[in-house]
């Protein structure tokens, strides 16, 4: 198996690394039925039509907007999206995730993962800074990775018994092979991890619930 290692920052980035194999296997290989793959990948991408998504690449920025709201309060959300420590847990792809350091709402925070697809693996790691406006902003920025900059802002707003989760990420890749990733693809990933998120804020809301 050819092992291509790498070296993305956040949760997301996964993705990019998906969409990049993807990319390369039709390259290389015309033979490599993928396109199989792909159509499942697209009709798993239309069940998630409450996870908006708006993918932006020139082929030198890739810029990341998402939208969705999830039932529960602002404060289970925030629960979540900060727990870094257990992210590997309900994250696809991510095999570890640690706050190396902590002062108040600053925090660094270092991750390993991989992600396969077709006949080609891709590992990575990052060390990211953060920075906590509870139960409202998350703000990341690379400090260490393959990436020549790397921002995201994650918002969340408050609607009745729900709450709206609104990113932003705006990544310049210094992996020439991100900027062949198809953006269809890139949609579908980026749903897939938001997906995650999800699923982890309603399992640990029935939780609280069925504990009452």
């Amino acid at each position: 198996m050819k092992k291509i290692p790498v070296r993305p920052i956040a949760l997301l980035f996964v993705l990019f690394f998906c969409n990049a194999v993807l990319a390369e296997e039709e390259k290389w290989s015309k033979n490599i039925k993928v396109s199989t793959v792909n159509q499942a990948d697209l009709a798993a991408e239309r069940r998630h039509q409450g996870i908006n998504v708006k993918i932006q690449n020139d082929g030198e920025q890739i810029i990341v907007d998402a939208s969705f709201t999830v039932p529960v309060m602002p404060h289970q959300a925030w629960a979540v999206l900060t727990d870094f420590d257990n992210i590997p847990n309900f994250i696809t792809g991510i095999q570890s995730s640690k706050v190396t350091h902590r002062t108040g709402n600053h925090l660094q925070v270092a991750q390993k993962g991989a992600t396969k697809f077709g006949f080609f693996t891709f590992s990575f790691e990052s060390v990211r800074k953060i920075n906590l406006s509870p139960f409202n902003k998350i703000q990341e920025r690379m400090i260490s990775g393959n990436m020549r900059s790397m921002e995201e802002t994650t918002q969340l707003l408050p609607e009745g018994n729900q709450t709206r989760i609104i990113y932003h990420a705006n990544i310049v890749p210094n992996l020439w092979i991100l900027r062949f990733a198809g953006q269809l693809f890139i949609e579908n990933e980026a749903r897939k991890q938001f997906q995650d998120i999800i699923n982890e804020m309603v399992r640990r809301e029935q939780r609280i619930v069925s504990s009452r």
